[in-house]
């Protein structure tokens, strides 16, 4: 299975038309949490058209725990070889929402990933790249026009250094994504442009404490206090790389 990878500056995502990417992160004092990766191609189905392929209804409302399809599929699974079982266990901290209907043209899709610490969550795109999954290819057959020869899952964390602790958080975007973004960067792209809207990106981040002052401007700090929230478009994603960089100081207990 060849899943596609999306690249957070590359300008093929304006093939998706009016997508919005959000990622969510809630920590844990312990410094644990959830990471979870959700997307809406509804609008990319619907400018397909009709195909008589898939003239007959078809609806998929589902929620797969993939601890729980290990231990299903056991069995089956001590037969493989020591490095795929090793391969495919690394699922086991994932869970998949799909929801799907075909009259509507509706495709919904949110990858859930539990990581112990800041360094398993660089690793969710690895742990996801390579695994032969049918589920996951539901997003390759969606996707087919963002060819990539590169087989792994979108990773947004990857490029950037996080820490976190009961004082502190910091985001920033790494060197290297830095120079990745300036080599695809589109100098064409305006901030009147109206495909600058066409893809949008949110990134949320939920805390165990209270928020005392944060570093980035484009930040919306949540209600309770205990998160914040960053929107952007294709726009200020492709000429500042850094629009996702910030600090946070949270109140002493």
């Amino acid at each position: 299975m060849k899943i596609i990878k999306i690249a957070l500056f590359s300008i093929s995502l304006l093939i998706l038309t009016s997508c919005e990417i959000v990622q969510e992160t809630k920590f844990e004092p312990s410094g644990s949490g959830t990471y979870s990766l959700g997307f809406d191609l509804s609008e990319m189905m619907k400018m397909g058209g009709n195909n008589k392929k898939d003239s007959k209804n078809k609806q998929l409302d589902t929620l797969i725990v993939f601890s729980d399809f290990l231990e299903a599929k056991k069995d089956s699974i001590s037969k493989l070889s020591k490095e795929k079982q090793a391969k495919i266990k690394e699922l086991k901290d994932f869970s998949l929402n799909i929801k799907a209907d075909s009259v509507s043209k509706t495709f919904k899709m949110k990858i859930n990933y539990n990581f112990n610490n800041v360094s398993e969550l660089k690793l969710f795109g690895e742990k996801l790249k390579g695994q032969n999954i049918k589920e996951l290819d539901l997003l390759t057959s969606k996707t087919k026009k963002l060819n990539s020869k590169d087989d792994s899952f979108p990773d947004f964390n990857k490029s950037f250094n996080t820490v976190f602790n009961k004082d502190f958080f910091s985001m920033k975007i790494t060197p290297e994504a830095i120079a990745e973004a300036e080599k695809k960067k589109d100098t064409t792209m305006t901030k009147d442009n109206p495909m600058a809207n066409m893809i949008r990106f949110k990134s949320r981040y939920l805390f165990p404490y209270k928020i005392k002052k944060v570093s980035n401007k484009n930040v919306r700090i949540l209600s309770d206090f205990k998160g914040i929230e960053i929107n952007a478009n294709l726009f200020e994603v492709n000429n500042n790389p850094k629009y996702f960089d910030l600090e946070i100081e949270f109140e002493k207990n």
